[in-house]
C-alpha cells in the first residue's frame, strides 16, 4: 500500500449508511482489493458494495464500479468475505455477471428457456453471495418483449422473480430489483413499476433498489417517489446527473434527499444502505479526496 499520508481522512461518523464500492479509492488505498476494503473501513464507512461485472463477453469495462465476481476462484471470494467481516463492514449488494450480452427478454417473455438461463445465473449468484457474505444482490429485469402486452410481461416478470426468490431467500440474500435508464428497451425504469413487481412477488426477499441516478433521469421528483414506494425500498444507490458523479456535481439536491431519508428511517427504526454507485468527477488521489469532501458536505444535512 502506498501514499500512507493519504490513508486516513479526518472523518467521524457518517449520518447515513453509505457504501463505497471496490475501486472507488484505488489511488489512495492501492490496487489490491483487500487493502481497499480495509481503507473503506478506516474512513468510517459501515458498508461496502460491488457493481463490477467484467467478463470476456461484456464489451466494456465495468472495473470503475468494482470487480467481476463470477469468474473469481472460491478462495478469492472467501477471502473477500472474511476481509469484509474482519474490517467490521457489512457487505451490501453486488451485481451478477449477465450470461449474455446485449440483454434479452429473459424474464418478460415467459420463455422457459430464457427464464432458466436467468435462474441459472441466480444460482451462481447465490453461491457467490454466500462466499462474500452479501446481504443483497442486484437483479435486472432485462428488456421488453415487444410482442406481448405490458400486462403479460409484468406477470411473467413476477413469476420469474418468485422462482428467483426461492433461490436467494433460503441463503439469506435479498434481491433488490434495479430501475435502470441506460437504454430505452430496458423493462424496469420507474419506481411505481418496481413497487408493483415487489407487491406481486410478495416476498420479503424481493425489494426495490431505488437508484436515484437512474430515477432522476427517468422520472425526477425523487423525494415524492421515495414516499410513494417507501414500504418496498430495500436499498438505495447514489449518483448525480448529468455525468453520474458524486453528489454536488450535477442537478440533484442530495443534501435535502439525504435529510428526507434520514428522518423517514428514524421514524421507523430503519437503517438502509445507500450505495455509492457512481464515478468520480476528478481522477487520481485528488479526485478521491474531492469525493470525500463532497460527501462530508451533503452528509451535513442536519445543520
Amino acid at each position: 500500500m502506498e501514499n500512507q499520508e493519504n490513508k486516513k481522512a479526518p472523518i467521524g461518523g457518517w449520518g447515513l449508511n453509505y457504501a463505497p464500492h471496490i475501486n472507488l479509492f484505488a489511488n489512495s488505498a492501492g490496487q489490491d482489493p483487500f487493502d481497499q476494503i480495509k481503507y473503506i473501513a478506516e474512513l468510517g464507512f459501515k458498508s461496502i458494495e460491488n457493481s463490477g461485472f467484467n467478463a470476456p463477453h461484456i464489451p466494456f469495462d465495468t472495473s470503475p464500479m468494482g470487480l467481476g465476481l463470477f469468474d473469481k476462484e472460491p478462495a478469492f471470494l472467501d477471502k473477500m468475505g472474511s476481509t469484509i467481516a474482519s474490517a467490521g463492514l457489512t457487505m451490501g449488494t453486488f451485481v451478477m455477471t449477465p450470461p449474455v450480452w446485449p440483454p434479452v427478454a429473459s424474464i418478460t417473455s415467459g420463455n422457459k428457456d430464457l427464464r432458466d438461463i436467468f435462474l441459472k445465473k441466480c444460482k451462481k449468484g447465490a453461491e457467490v453471495g454466500q462466499r462474500i457474505g452479501a446481504n443483497f444482490v442486484t437483479v435486472s429485469t432485462d428488456t421488453y418483449d415487444r410482442s406481448l402486452p405490458i400486462e403479460m410481461q409484468t406477470a411473467h416478470a413476477i413469476d420469474a422473480l418468485r422462482y428467483a426468490a426461492d433461490i436467494f431467500e433460503p441463503v439469506g440474500i435479498t434481491m433488490v430489483i434495479e430501475t435502470l435508464s441506460d437504454h430505452h428497451e430496458l423493462f424496469l425504469k420507474t419506481a411505481p413499476l418496481a413497487y408493483l413487481l415487489c407487491r406481486g412477488v410478495n416476498r420479503d426477499s424481493c425489494k426495490i433498489l431505488f437508484d436515484m441516478y437512474h430515477l432522476q433521469r427517468n422520472q425526477g421528483a425523487i423525494i415524492a417517489h421515495i414516499d410513494m414506494v417507501w414500504d418496498e425500498i430495500g436499498y438505495f444507490q447514489i449518483g448525480d446527473t448529468p455525468g453520474r458523479g458524486e453528489p454536488g456535481t450535477g442537478e440533484m439536491n442530495y443534501k435535502n434527499i439525504f435529510k428526507h431519508i434520514y428522518h423517514k428511517q428514524k421514524a421507523e427504526g430503519k437503517e438502509l444502505i445507500l450505495g455509492m454507485e457512481h464515478f468520480k468527477s476528478q481522477q487520481g488521489i485528488e479526485g478521491e479526496q474531492a469525493l470525500l469532501k463532497a460527501y462530508q458536505e451533503v452528509d451535513n444535512f442536519l445543520n
